[in-house]
């Protein structure tokens, strides 16, 4: 499947997760209250480092199954698979470990409010065994996306995005309801997994996950590639979780509602343009197997323009309209999100593009440069953050975030792989910046002058104002892209 229809898949399958999201988040809300539902966020932020057991594998089993695929290399693809497996069973027995420990010194931790600890320490042991029976299983997921399936994956998620939703709905009630929506959780990931098991069978026939498989070399090669992109995994765990953790820990799980809510909306944005570099990735394999540089540097930096497109009119529709949004959406204001999401969605504008260039050096094989660089910004990030937290709160956290990856990515990360990746500073001017900058002009008029007429509050405003504001942005881009087609079609691919 080509990457375009690849992307339009996983677009599709994040509109339906978003509004499932949207529905879902106010009610879960609305039923815990907030220092019940600030308790589950902090469990699901400490519940996700547990992807740091992956020990950066999941990256690594796309990354070798787009080659060997790529190759035709059946019996690589089934040693890589078998052997990674493998491994995420050594993995799943530490998180079990580590669920019951954590389970053990919950009551020593005086964060929990006025929910049961007998509530807490269920939900922990539910979820860390969930945790444990997705990590084995998650092979077949990888399979998916480095044969370039991601449509399947898509159509897997929004099935067990509906049905997360209607299990939530139909048995979330207030008392014990951290448990309640753990067994949720547990009910979907077996779903899940499931069912892309089924399925990465039925479109690799040649796939054999058996012990038979297993092989110390591969292993060997495994971590070698592994270990560096644990260390990147690890970084952007400590980006994006730890701020929640932060939080709850300095200004408890109440104080994590209002930021989670802004950082929700931010990663409306993040969503769409992951699924662009999760189709990247695989192709960036392929290109780079079949040596083809030119055609990679360009689909990179055209990858790199929608990013920044979207990221930056998500941050001038957030700014103008963010509170009014909010406000609809959760029924209330809430003090100091509007600007946790103006600070987070800015935050998008320099990452996104970046996620795209992550995901072609990840497919190229180009990981421990990367990874160092990963590091540095979120041992920053950390160490601001902790700092900010207790003069300006959460809004702190968020500027915490902000300031390294602007700093780092901006001069470290892009000149390293614009080498890479053969892209000129000519590439980023005519294909990232420049194409968007019209578009940007003109939705800014747009939502200037929207906000002076005043249409009115509610959804049926707001959604009007975002279609056109999109429709804005989108022919604007179209405009540019025909003003500017003679000029691409006479410039050779390698000019500059």
């Amino acid at each position: 499947m080509s990457v375009k229809k690849n992307v339009i898949a996983g677009w599709l399958g994040h509109l339906v997760t978003v509004l499932i999201g949207f529905f879902l988040m106010p009610y879960i809300l609305g039923i815990l209250e907030e220092t019940r539902y600030g308790v589950w966020l902090l469990l699901n932020a400490v519940a996700a480092y547990s992807g740091l057991i992956y020990a950066g594998f999941g990256a690594t089993i796309c990354r070798y199954v787009a080659d060997s695929s790529a190759r035709k290399e059946w019996d690589r693809m089934n040693q890589f698979v078998s052997s990674i497996q493998s491994v995420y069973f050594g993995s799943a027995t530490l998180v079990v470990l580590a669920t019951i420990t954590f389970a053990l010194v919950a009551p020593m931790m005086d964060k929990w409010g006025d929910v049961s600890i007998r509530e807490v320490q269920s939900a922990i042991l539910v979820i860390g065994s969930t945790i444990a029976m997705g990590m084995v299983a998650s092979v077949y997921g990888g399979v998916l996306i480095g044969t370039q399936q991601l449509h399947i994956k898509r159509a897997i998620e929004v099935t067990c995005g509906i049905t997360r939703g209607l299990l939530t709905v139909l048995f979330l009630k207030q008392q014990w309801g951290l448990v309640t929506l753990s067994l949720v959780f547990f009910a979907v990931t077996v779903l899940e997994h499931g069912l892309s098991a089924w399925f990465a069978y039925r479109v690799c026939p040649q796939l054999s996950v058996s012990p038979k498989h297993i092989r110390r070399e591969v292993l060997k090669e495994c971590f070698g590639f592994s270990t560096f992109n644990a260390i990147a995994l690890a970084a952007e765990y400590l980006i994006y979780f730890t701020d929640t953790i932060v939080i709850g820990l300095v200004l408890g799980p109440k104080a994590i509602v209002p930021y989670q809510i802004g950082l929700r909306i931010a990663q409306m944005i993040q969503m769409p343009i992951a699924q662009i570099g999760e189709a990247i990735l695989p192709k960036a394999g392929e290109l780079h197997a079949n040596a083809e540089r030119g055609q990679l540097g360009s689909l990179v930096a055209k990858a790199m323009g929608i990013a920044f497109l979207l990221a930056g009119g998500f941050l001038i529709g957030g700014y103008y309209f963010g509170d009014q949004l909010v406000s609809t959406w959760m029924g209330r204001s809430f003090t100091h999100t509007h600007t946790v999401m103006v600070i987070l969605l800015a935050t998008q504008v320099v990452s996104m593009p970046m996620v795209i260039i992550r995901k072609a050096l990840l497919g190229s094989g180009e990981v421990k440069t990367p990874a160092f660089i990963d590091l540095l910004e979120a041992v920053s990030n950390l160490a601001l953050s902790l700092v900010l937290v207790h003069y300006w709160g959460i809004v702190g956290v968020a500027i915490g975030t902000f300031v390294p990856l602007l700093v780092i990515e901006s001069s470290l990360l892009l000149p390293f792989a614009m080498k890479r990746l053969h892209i000129t500073r000519g590439d980023l001017l005519t294909q990232v910046v420049g194409p968007a900058i019209p578009s940007f002009v003109l939705l800014f008029a747009f939502s200037e002058i929207v906000t002076r007429l005043e249409f009115g509050t509610g959804w049926g405003p707001l959604l009007l104002t975002t279609a056109c504001g999109g429709g804005v942005l989108v022919l604007a881009r179209g405009a540019v892209h025909v003003l500017t087609r003679p000029a691409a079609v006479n410039a050779s691919p390698g000019a500059q």
